[in-house]
C-alpha cells in the first residue's frame, strides 16, 4: 500500500492515500489550502481581539513587567535586552521566555510606549495564524493528501483546546515557540530529502538550529523538539541507529541547556515547590498518568474546559486508576508498531513526546492539567485524523463525505472556541467561570475568589463584591496572610470612597485590624509582613497617628529594604512631621527602586524645589515629564524649579504648557509669567 513520497526525495514514508497535486504545480495548489483553513480560524478568534488583559500573570509579563516600564520612555535598546535576557532579571514567575519578552518590548515600543490589549491581541492571533499555516506545510512536505492538510489545519486552527494558548495574551510564548518549532520541523523534512538526493543540507542544518534556538528562547516546552525529530525519522522509515541520536547533538545540548535554565529559574522563584501540591512521588506518577489520558480524551471531545484545573484535596479513584489507562495506550502503541499502523504509532509517538514533559509529574504551577500545554502535542493527533480523511477520498461519494465531516468539525469546533475565547474577556468573566466551574463540587482552589475580588476591588471599585469573595476566602483558609491583607485593602479603600464617608474612621479601624491579624499568621513571609505594616501604616497616618505609621513603616523597610512603597508613605509621614529632607532620601529611593514611576519623578522633584535644589528639581521633572507627558502638575512644577534657578524663558514655556493641560496658575505663578514677558 505504502507509494513513493510526492517529493523527488527518496526518504521513504507512509504515504497519503491521495495526491491530487503534482511536483510541477506544487506550489500553486498548496497556495490553495491555508487561505480557507486562516480565514476560517481568523473569524473564530475575531471576537476575541475585544478581550482586555487578566489578573492572570499578564500583569507579571505586560503591564508591570519592570523590564517593560521604560520601554518607548527612553530606555536604551541596549539595557532592555540585557534585563530581558539576564536569568535572573528577565525570568517571569520563574519562567525564562526571553524572546516572548521581547516582542511585548517591541509591541510598546511601537505603540508610543503604552500597551494596548487590542493590539496585544492581534498579534498573538497572527502568530497562530503563522503557526497554523506552518503546520499545513509540513503536513505537505510529510506526504498528506491535499484534505488531509485541510484537516490537519482546521483542527490546529480552531480546535477549542487552542484557546487558553491564543486568547490569553500572556501565553503569546505558546504560539511564537509553536511557530518556530513547526519551522524548525519543516527544515528537518528538507534536510532529510536533501540527504537522501545527494544536495548540499549543511546550511538547512544551521538554519533548524537556528530556529530551534528561537523556540528555546520563547518557552521551555521547545526542549522536544528533537524528540520530535524521531519521530518524523519513524515516520520516514529511517532505519532505527544511533546515529539518528548522534546527528541532532546540538539540538540535544540546546535541549538540556535551557532545561537546567528553566529548571534554575524555577527554584529561584520558588514555582518548582508549590505548597499545596505535596502528593508522594507514586502519587504524582498517578497524576501524571491521568493527565495524559485526559489529554487523549479531550482531542475527541474537550470537555469540561476550565482556565485552572485546581489540585483536590484529596486524590479521587480516578486518578488512582490512571495508569492502568496509561498502560492500555502503551500496550495498543506497541501492538500498532508491531502491525505497522505507521500513522498511529507517529502521532502518539509526537503526542507523548511534547506531552509528557508539562504532566506536572515534578509540579511547577498552580493546577495539574492546562489547556495549553497540548498546544504542540496535539499535532501528532490530528496527523493521525488528518491521514483518515485522506482515506475517506477512495470511498463512493467521498467528496460529499467530507464536506460533511469538515463542516460539522467548522461548525460545532468553530462555535466552541467562539465560546470559550469569551472566558478571557476580562478579569471578572475568568475568575467567575472557574467559581462556577467548582462550586458543584469541592473547593480545590480559592485562586478564583481572590483573584475575582481583586479586579472587582481594582477595576470596578465594587467594594461589596470584594469583601464578599475575600471573606470566602478567608472562610476556606484562615490561615493565610494574604486573604486578610486583601479584605483590609478593601475596607481601606471604601474609607476613601465618598459613599462611604459617614463610616470613614470606622473602615479604616477596620482595615488596620485586618492588617494585624494577617501578621500574626505563620505562613507570613518577610516580604508580605513588610507589604502589610506598609498598608497599616498608611491606614494610621489617615487617621493622623504620624508616629504609629511612621514605626510601621520603617520596620517594613527594615523587613524589605527594596519596598519602594514603603519609602514613598514614609516620605509623606517625614512631611507631616516638617522633616523635609528625610522626605526627600525617601522620595530618592523611591526612583532608584522605580525609575519608571512619574509620580515619584514628580515627587522628588517638588520636594528638591521646595528645598531650593532647583538644579536637582529640573533633572527630576524632566524624567517625570518625559515619563507622563500629560502630567500638566509636573510642567508647573518644572516652570517654578526654572524660574528659582533665573531661566525665565524656560518657565514661561513650561508655565504655559501647564496651562494648556487645564492647570491654574497661583498668583506668584502669573507674576513670574507676567515678569518673563
Amino acid at each position: 500500500m505504502a507509494k513513493k513520497p510526492r517529493s523527488a526525495s527518496a526518504v521513504k514514508t507512509q504515504s497519503r492515500p491521495s495526491s491530487s497535486a503534482q511536483a510541477g504545480n506544487v506550489d500553486f495548489k498548496w497556495l490553495q489550502l491555508p487561505l480557507v483553513v486562516l480565514a476560517i480560524t481568523a473569524a473564530c478568534y475575531l471576537p476575541s481581539l475585544s478581550n482586555n488583559y487578566v489578573n492572570w500573570d499578564d500583569t507579571a509579563n505586560i503591564t508591570e513587567n519592570p523590564n517593560l516600564l521604560l520601554v518607548g520612555k527612553g530606555q536604551s535598546w541596549i539595557n532592555t535586552l540585557s534585563n530581558i535576557f539576564d536569568l535572573d532579571r528577565g525570568n517571569v514567575i520563574g519562567n525564562y521566555n526571553p524572546l516572548a519578552i521581547l516582542t511585548f518590548a517591541v509591541e510598546k515600543s511601537l505603540n508610543g510606549g503604552e500597551f494596548s490589549p487590542e493590539l496585544s491581541h492581534s498579534i498573538i492571533l497572527l502568530l497562530h495564524l503563522l503557526t497554523v499555516f506552518m503546520v499545513m506545510r509540513l503536513l505537505w512536505g510529510m506526504g498528506f493528501g491535499r484534505w488531509g492538510v485541510l484537516t490537519g489545519g482546521l483542527l490546529f486552527g480552531i480546535h477549542p483546546m487552542r484557546v487558553e494558548s491564543v486568547a490569553w495574551a500572556s501565553e503569546r510564548k505558546d504560539v511564537l515557540f509553536a511557530l518556530f518549532f513547526f519551522w524548525a520541523l519543516i527544515y528537518y523534512v528538507n534536510w532529510l530529502k536533501q540527504r537522501e538526493t545527494g544536495e548540499r543540507s549543511k546550511r538547512t542544518y544551521w538554519i533548524m538550529l537556528v530556529l530551534a534556538l528561537l523556540s528555546c528562547l520563547s518557552k521551555v516546552q521547545a526542549v522536544a523538539l528533537p524528540l520530535s525529530m524521531l519521530a518524523l525519522d519513524y515516520w520516514f522509515r529511517r532505519p532505527m541507529h544511533f546515529t539518528l541520536i548522534w546527528e541532532k547533538t546540538p539540538f540535544w545540548l540546546l535541549s538540556i541547556a535551557f532545561g537546567l535554565i528553566n529548571l534554575y529559574t524555577l527554584s529561584v522563584q520558588g514555582s518548582d515547590n508549590i505548597a499545596a501540591t505535596y502528593y508522594s512521588f507514586p502519587e504524582r506518577l498517578c497524576i501524571g498518568a491521568y493527565s495524559y489520558c485526559t489529554y487523549l480524551y479531550k482531542a475527541l471531545f474537550p470537555y469540561p474546559m476550565s482556565p485552572l484545573y485546581s489540585y483536590p484535596n484529596k486524590l479521587p479513584w480516578e486518578i488512582y486508576a490512571a495508569p492502568a489507562g496509561f498502560a492500555l495506550v502503551l500496550a495498543a502503541l506497541v501492538w500498532a508498531w508491531k502491525k505497522g499502523l505507521r500513522v498511529w504509532v507517529f502521532g502518539f509517538l509526537f503526542f507523548t513526546f511534547n506531552v509528557m514533559f508539562v504532566l506536572q509529574i515534578f509540579s511547577a504551577g498552580q493546577g495539574f492539567l492546562a489547556d495549553r500545554f497540548t498546544y504542540v502535542a496535539y499535532f501528532g493527533l490530528f496527523a493521525i485524523a488528518a491521514y483518515y480523511v485522506d482515506l475517506i477520498q477512495h470511498q463512493e461519494n467521498a467528496a460529499r463525505k467530507t464536506y460533511a465531516l469538515l463542516g460539522s468539525l467548522t461548525l460545532v469546533f468553530g462555535a466552541w472556541t467562539i465560546r470559550q475565547s469569551s472566558i478571557w474577556k476580562d478579569g471578572y468573566t475568568l475568575w467567575s467561570h472557574v467559581a462556577d466551574r467548582q462550586a458543584g463540587g469541592k473547593e480545590f482552589s480559592l485562586l478564583p475568589y481572590v483573584n475575582r475580588g481583586r479586579y472587582l476591588l481594582n477595576e470596578r471599585s465594587d467594594f461589596e463584591g470584594a469583601l464578599k469573595d475575600f471573606s470566602r476566602a478567608i472562610e476556606l483558609d484562615p490561615n493565610n496572610p494574604e486573604y486578610w491583607k486583601s479584605r483590609g485593602k478593601a475596607y481601606f479603600l471604601m474609607a476613601g470612597s465618598e459613599k462611604y464617608k459617614n463610616q470613614k474612621r470606622e473602615l479604616i479601624e477596620k482595615a488596620i485590624r485586618e492588617y494585624t491579624e494577617a501578621m500574626t499568621k505563620p505562613k507570613i513571609t518577610p516580604q508580605s509582613k513588610s507589604d502589610a505594616l506598609v498598608s497599616r501604616g498608611a491606614a494610621y497616618g489617615t487617621l493622623g497617628l504620624i508616629q504609629q505609621s511612621l514605626s510601621d513603616l520603617t520596620e517594613s523597610i527594615e523587613l524589605d529594604p527594596n519596598n519602594k512603597t514603603a519609602y514613598a508613605n514614609r516620605a509623606v509621614a517625614f512631611l507631616n512631621l516638617g522633616q523635609y529632607e528625610r522626605a526627600l532620601a525617601d522620595y530618592e529611593q523611591c526612583v532608584r527602586l522605580d525609575p519608571a514611576n512619574a509620580s515619584m519623578w514628580y515627587e522628588c522633584g517638588m520636594m528638591q524645589r521646595s528645598l531650593k535644589k532647583n538644579e536637582e528639581a529640573i533633572k527630576s521633572l524632566n524624567f517625570a515629564i518625559k515619563l507622563n507627558p500629560k502630567d500638566g502638575l509636573a510642567y508647573l512644577e518644572r516652570a517654578r524649579a526654572k524660574a528659582g534657578f533665573g531661566n525665565y524663558t524656560g518657565a514661561k514655556e513650561d508655565y504655559q504648557e501647564a496651562q494648556k493641560r487645564g492647570i491654574q496658575l497661583e498668583p506668584a505663578d502669573i507674576k513670574v509669567l507676567q515678569a518673563a514677558r
